[in-house]
């Protein structure tokens, strides 16, 4: 009611100003009411939408008379925010160099045994297989081509020539047959060495003419052990007793040979047998905390083919010759080797003097060092 009273009271009061219109005065009268409008909006608090002010408005009795306050805040100057450039540095963690285990050299080597296996083949390890000896080679070095016995490749003739390094006629064990009256190996052979220097020495083999090849005051402990079972079955408690020098002989390949033909399931069936063996020594010297410190030398007398080993073709006189041990740098040996220089490398890596009426030369190579001599030629003569 006070909104519609206020509202008549504005519009008395105009209307008492406008006067009659005049002719053509049409359109000012248009301007007149469209103004009358406005005022009347004006009247009822809407607001202004041309942006000039009218004549102000009394204000009803009751109502509070507020004038508000504009207060116009300038736009906030934004304060660049600087955002810092971080050059990443990386700084490397320290590198930590472990502590390596030094290298075994042929200094720490302390025991050596030779092994023979009797008429094996180069070419048969891998087709028995004989995975314990494989593994040694893996770490060896290894002559698979250019290793061969002497000129008549027999058991005794060839493994006194690999135990004392000497040729056949300079040996003196001439017969493939242990004659007594013969005696033993002439010269200086490598148990006398080892014995002398004070070195446990141990001969565990298959045939009883094997005692041919060293002198019994060389020897400490001479056994002899028919079959690979048995061979095992002597050789251990000699190794948990520790040695300096130890040989041991499996004849299984050369009898299987013989009866069954060399390379034939017989003859690979015995050389597994043997390396069975060969794996139990290994895991007792290691048992015991000796396989670290022992070299190995791993050969045979010699080959053979058919049923025999007569000399008529290579297979006869090709060996394997294979030296694992502490400071023995892995390799394919390329040089000749023969059969006698088997005892002279054992004694180089024992320590013990080289012999210089000795037909055998060490293998230096096999422990990375300058081969000061080679065999331009078969030293033997016969």
């Amino acid at each position: 009611m006070k909104s519609w009273l206020l509202f008549k009271s504005c519009a008395t009061e105009r209307s008492r100003s406008v006067r009659a219109p005049k002719p053509g005065e049409f359109f000012l009268k248009r301007i007149t009411v469209l103004s009358l409008a406005f005022l009347l909006a004006a009247c009822a608090g809407l607001p202004n939408i041309w942006g000039s002010s009218l004549p102000p408005v009394p204000t009803p009795t009751g109502f509070p008379s507020h004038t508000p306050t504009i207060t116009l805040t300038p736009p906030a100057t934004k304060t660049p925010t600087i955002t810092p450039t971080f050059t990443a540095t990386f700084t490397p963690a320290p590198t930590l160099t472990p502590s390596a285990t030094p290298k075994p050299a042929k200094t720490d080597i302390k025991r050596a045994i030779i092994i023979s296996f009797d008429g094996m083949r180069p070419d048969a390890i891998e087709q028995a297989p004989m995975p314990n000896l494989m593994e040694l080679m893996a770490g060896s070095a290894y002559a698979p081509l250019t290793a061969r016995t002497i000129d008549y490749p027999a058991t005794s003739p060839s493994h006194a020539s690999m135990l004392t390094g000497y040729c056949m006629e300079d040996h003196g064990v001439i017969y493939n047959k242990f004659f007594m009256y013969m005696g033993y190996a002439k010269g200086t052979d490598v148990f006398q060495l080892a014995h002398e220097a004070g070195l446990r020495t141990v001969m565990v083999v298959s045939k009883d003419k094997m005692r041919q090849m060293a002198e019994p005051e060389t020897t400490d402990v001479f056994e002899v052990a028919y079959g690979e079972p048995a061979i095992q079955k002597a050789v251990l408690p000699q190794i948990e007793q520790d040695f300096g020098l130890m040989f041991v002989h499996f004849a299984g390949p050369d009898n299987r040979g013989h009866k069954y033909d060399w390379m034939s399931g017989e003859y690979l069936k015995v050389l597994r047998e043997g390396d069975a063996v060969l794996g139990e020594m290994i895991k007792t010297l290691k048992a015991e905390g000796m396989f670290d410190t022992t070299f190995f030398l791993v050969s045979a007398d010699h080959g053979g083919h058919g049923g025999n080993h007569i000399g008529t073709t290579i297979e006869d006189y090709r060996i394997p010759w294979i030296a694992y041990g502490p400071g023995v740098v892995p390799q394919i040996l390329d040089l000749q080797i023969y059969t006698f220089d088997t005892a002279a490398t054992v004694a180089y890596a024992l320590g013990l003097p080289i012999q210089p009426d000795w037909d055998g030369i060490p293998v230096y190579k096999i422990f990375g060092e300058d081969q000061l001599r080679i065999h331009e030629k078969y030293p033997c003569k016969t």
